[in-house]
């Protein structure tokens, strides 16, 4: 008897999520539960990649991984690959798949790619008093703003601070050529890398109603690096969050954490006090990718 489409495509799921082929869910075997090889496993994977993918299929996935802490993390990481797998030829347009692709990014990658790097004494504490002082004095006349949308913080950018060509100048040197010593020489040299964003960052537990953190996200960029300026006394809670590890980061005052972009991480919130960090988003050079071969398309 043949089985229903969904039914066969839910029964090839489960093989490549628990590498078992359970009794009375495949037809051929008909006791006990059989350990699969890897290839076997793939083998099931790639047969639903072939077939037209019903959407249930991919919330299945989509439930394991939004599990977080609560599942087990070989279980997650097998749904997102198996997610990332099936939508490679396009992106889902439901925004819970899209989150769960997201959050599916950091469980699927090597781990070698997968893990932030906490860099201590990047930026002298002192300067990173004066970026502080200097952003609330700006503040004071021209206000907060938010340089992004989908994940909004109340921020600025360094280009308007007095010591900002001092705090840009010293992240290109210092900071970018972290990148090619913790993650590979092929997010380097520091001469092809360039700033897509470079901004001060402020959360505020002691203003009713401010932002005390950020929710779990993406970045846009390539690479990622989040700078603290405050200093430890200043503020209670916060910190960058890694749910896939999971692991949460404060890497003292002038101390870093650098991630791939894709990772998904989190601003956990602060209950007292003021947090300010210094956030880069960090990209290839658009010339060098225009060298390379590559199509540049400007949205």
């Amino acid at each position: 008897m043949r089985l229903p489409r969904e039914s066969s495509i839910d029964q090839k799921l489960s093989i490549w999520l628990h590498g078992l082929d359970r009794a009375g869910l495949v037809l051929r075997h008909s006791h006990g539960a059989v350990a699969l090889r890897a290839h076997e496993r793939w083998a099931a994977l790639q047969s639903v990649a072939d077939s037209d993918v019903p959407t249930s299929a991919l919330l299945r996935l989509a439930g394991i991984i939004e599990l977080g802490q609560r599942g087990k993390l070989k279980l997650r990481r097998a749904a997102a690959i198996g997610l990332i797998r099936l939508t490679a030829h396009a992106m889902p347009e439901d925004e819970r798949l899209q989150a769960a692709h997201a959050r599916g990014l950091a469980l699927a990658l090597p781990r070698r790619l997968a893990m932030p790097h906490a860099v201590l004494s990047l930026i002298p504490g002192a300067l990173c008093d004066e970026v502080v002082l200097q952003a609330e004095r700006y503040a004071a006349d021209h206000g907060w703003g938010s340089l992004h949308r989908r994940y909004p913080t109340v921020d600025l950018p360094v280009s308007c601070l007095g010591c900002g060509a001092e705090i840009e100048a010293l992240m290109r040197e210092e900071a970018l050529p972290q990148f090619a010593r913790l993650f590979g020489a092929e997010y380097g040299p520091q001469s092809e890398l360039t700033f897509r964003d470079l901004f001060v960052a402020k959360y505020d537990a002691s203003t009713s109603g401010a932002q005390t953190g950020l929710d779990g996200h993406v970045d846009a960029s390539l690479l990622s690096m989040v700078v603290q300026l405050s200093r430890d006394h200043d503020f209670d809670g916060g910190g960058t969050f890694f749910e896939h590890i999971p692991v949460l980061i404060r890497p003292g005052q002038g101390g870093a954490v650098l991630f791939l972009g894709k990772i998904y991480h989190a601003a956990l919130p602060i209950t007292r006090g003021r947090r300010y960090v210094l956030v880069a988003l960090v990209d290839r050079r658009v010339d060098r990718l225009v060298a390379e071969g590559c199509s540049i398309v400007q949205k």
